[in-house]
């Protein structure tokens, strides 16, 4: 694995891990979600990270960021936050969030309100506490609720609800986030991103 073992090596628990995946499906997704990323995933710690997934729901898998399907993959991290805070945002996601299941109807709901740009955006999720109603997540939900319940919000527009993978990649250059690496990856290699 070389330089992408050394690249999770770097990781630490609540890191946020964005990726593009080759394919039409993840295409498509891209391509309404206006960005160049699709996916959303928390890393836990131990090469593992949370996502969440139409099949699968929100569940643990083992990161493995050299998979021939990876177009681009990127970490940001806040800055912010004390290696403590970091593994309690971890600890709290997949205390939270383990087993929900995939919403399809949340990923509509989030396409046409940013799509239309509708107003009247009040968050549900409360700080410091998961109280609302949310049965389902989507991958870029998952990772905006949690930070967004310990005060860092992914995005000062929209509420976490209605986060969408492309609010991830302004992540490097406000809000004390920072991108820990970017890569682009050209024929199943490793390649620094431009």
């Amino acid at each position: 694995m070389g330089d992408l073992g050394s690249l999770v090596k770097k990781l630490v628990e609540g890191d946020i891990l964005v990726v593009s995946e080759r394919g039409l499906k993840h295409a498509v997704n891209r391509f309404f979600g206006r960005s160049k990323w699709h996916h959303v995933m928390l890393y836990i710690g131990k090469g593992k990270v949370l996502e969440v997934t139409p099949r699968k729901g929100c569940h643990i898998s083992k990161l493995d960021l050299a998979r021939g399907s990876y177009k681009a993959y990127k970490a940001v991290r806040c800055r912010k936050l004390a290696a403590e805070t970091r593994r309690k945002i971890a600890a709290a996601a997949v205390k939270l969030f383990l087993g929900k299941k995939f919403d399809w109807k949340q990923l509509v709901k989030v396409f046409s309100r940013r799509l239309l740009d509708w107003k009247g955006n009040k968050s549900r999720v409360e700080k410091h506490g998961y109280g609302n109603d949310i049965k389902g997540l989507i991958c870029s939900n998952l990772v905006a609720i949690t930070y967004h319940m310990t005060g860092h919000a992914i995005g000062s527009k929209w509420a976490p609800e209605y986060i969408m993978p492309r609010d991830y990649d302004m992540l490097g250059t406000a809000g004390g986030f920072e991108v820990v690496f970017e890569r682009r990856l050209e024929s199943g290699r490793g390649k620094n991103a431009a």
